[in-house]
């Protein structure tokens, strides 16, 4: 049974299909040619018992033309209609007259009946008139013949008997034709029925063939490759549809990989080249002291010295790179509602704190805006771009940091590059989240503040760019202009975490404008002004 199973599994679906329809026709058939043949007899028979029933009223048609039933001759029986046969009996039963020998060659006298050994005597022919049975015969051949007899009265007296008598060879040869007709047309219906159905998989499967074919080119490394979907409407259609959509995300997913793989390799390549610069000047300066190159004490002083910064160099790009990995791992936030005034106060006096001959100022909202996020981040955020537009202006050159209530505009807003962000949760105040389980929708309030500074400003063909990791707008990559490319990089990963968005601005007169919007907190009634900072 098993082997039968694995061998009914090996079959194609074209086959199967094929050979159940043609299973299933000849069942029909056989049904319908069985349950035919058990109606088409008896149908036979009550039509010939019609006609005998008939012929007992009037035999006339069974008897020669112009034959008078109240006195019969011989010629009326001996031309009598050859479809029957007719016999005239004395009363004791004995054959008087029969048209066995009239126009008979030898194998219709062997067809015909013989009489029955009980003489059939005026007394049997009384019984059987008031019963109305017929009699069967048979003839030599084993041929069945059934037969009515009638009384023969000469002046009113019984005198014999008429024996009319029908075959039942006509009823056997219309079954034994209808068998041939219909057994002849069930093999045309399967064998068409067969060929149709075969035409018609044939058809419905061709889209699996481009299916498989599709699939195979696609195995082979062309993953542009999708199935032509002809008949959006059938099960194949609906099947090629489901296909393209996946073979769709699976082709983002792919080149998204690519690009990623692609990412972290120039990343990891731009760190190596970042670490390995302080190295080799670390690894240099001990080389010289290891081999007696620095005598006095201040050869030495000076090798400490540039040894102490590249180690605070290699610090600082360790810890920038540690930053944008557990950013990466959208570790949950604290968040919490922030007021914008005071946070811009507190950037305004480190940066002041950091290079007194800078003129950092502050533009409060009086409506004190909040936002929702974790502070720290927000802090560092303002720092880094602070810290960003310190390294590329000129000193001295002044900044302002402008805080301000309003909605987040649109992606792709004219005079703005505004950088992608992923998914991130809609904040709640007070509550630690995850960073990323639903986008933020547009029409969410967001409070901004802008860091303005009047240096060179970023050209418009490269504000999509600044925000990648390790890259500059100077390519010196001298830790003192450039800087390590990583600060806007970190910028953009928390901006993304909270669900906000960065873009950047031409400042009016000259410089660059970067604008942070996160989702506002709404007002709270402890909110206090914050007295604007003064340079």
């Amino acid at each position: 049974m098993s082997r039968l199973a694995d061998r009914w599994t090996d079959v194609s679906l074209r086959a199967k299909i094929t050979g159940v329809t043609v299973f299933i026709l000849f069942l029909g058939l056989i049904v319908a040619g069985v349950g035919t043949m058990a109606l088409l007899r008896p149908t036979l028979i009550n039509q010939q018992t019609t006609e005998l029933e008939q012929l007992r009223s009037d035999p006339s048609p069974a008897l020669a033309p112009n034959a008078d039933l109240g006195r019969l001759t011989a010629n009326d029986v001996l031309f009598a209609n050859r479809e029957y046969y007719v016999a005239i009996l004395d009363a004791d039963g004995t054959l008087i007259r029969d048209n066995r020998f009239v126009g008979a060659n030898e194998a219709t006298e062997r067809a015909l009946p013989e009489l029955p050994a009980q003489p059939l005597t005026l007394d049997v022919v009384a019984e059987h008139q008031r019963s109305g049975d017929f009699i069967t015969l048979r003839s030599p051949s084993g041929t069945e013949w059934r037969a009515i007899l009638l009384e023969i009265r000469d002046n009113n007296v019984p005198s014999g008997s008429l024996l009319i008598a029908s075959s039942t060879s006509y009823i056997t040869q219309t079954i034994a034709n209808y068998v041939v007709i219909f057994t002849a047309f069930g093999i045309a219906v399967i064998l068409l029925g067969a060929a149709l159905t075969r035409l018609l998989v044939t058809a419905t499967m061709l889209p699996l063939a481009e299916v498989e074919k599709t699939a195979l080119e696609i195995s082979r490394g062309d993953y542009s490759k999708r199935i032509m979907v002809t008949s959006p409407h059938t099960e194949v259609g609906h099947l090629g549809e489901s296909l393209n959509v996946m073979l769709d995300r699976l082709d983002g997913s792919l080149e998204d990989r690519a690009r990623t793989i692609e990412r972290m390799r120039r990343f990891i390549g731009d760190a190596s080249h970042e670490l390995r610069t302080p190295l080799v000047s670390v690894r240099g300066y001990a080389e010289l002291y290891r081999m007696g190159a620095l005598q006095d004490q201040e050869q030495i002083a000076q090798a400490m010295e540039r040894i102490e910064k590249e180690s605070i160099r290699m610090t600082s790009l360790v810890e920038d790179l540690l930053a944008l990995a557990r950013l990466d791992e959208r570790r949950p936030l604290e968040l919490a509602p922030l007021p914008l005034n005071r946070l811009a106060h507190d950037a305004a006096l480190d940066a002041r704190a950091q290079a007194p001959e800078r003129e950092v100022t502050v533009v409060e909202d009086p409506s004190g805006p909040e936002v929702v996020g974790d502070e720290h981040k927000v802090r560092q955020l303002m720092t880094n771009l602070i810290g960003n537009a310190m390294r590329h202006t000129p000193a001295g050159s002044p900044i302002e940091i402008v805080v301000s209530a309003g909605t987040a505009q649109p992606e792709g807003a004219p005079g703005s590059s505004e950088t992608p962000h992923g998914p991130a949760e809609t904040p709640r105040p007070g509550g630690t989240s995850g960073a990323t389980t639903r986008p933020v929708p547009p029409e969410t309030p967001m409070a901004r503040f802008d860091i303005v500074d009047h240096g060179e400003g970023v050209p418009e063909q490269i504000r999509d760019k600044i925000f990648g990791r390790f890259w500059r707008a100077d390519t010196s990559r001298n830790r003192e202009t450039g800087g390590s490319g990583l600060g806007l990089a970190i910028v953009k990963s928390i901006v993304d975490a909270h669900g906000g968005r960065v873009s950047v601005h031409e400042t009016p007169g000259g410089g660059a404008t970067f604008r942070v919007e996160l989702p506002a907190a709404g007002p709270t009634d402890d909110t206090v002004p914050v007295p604007r900072l003064r340079p």
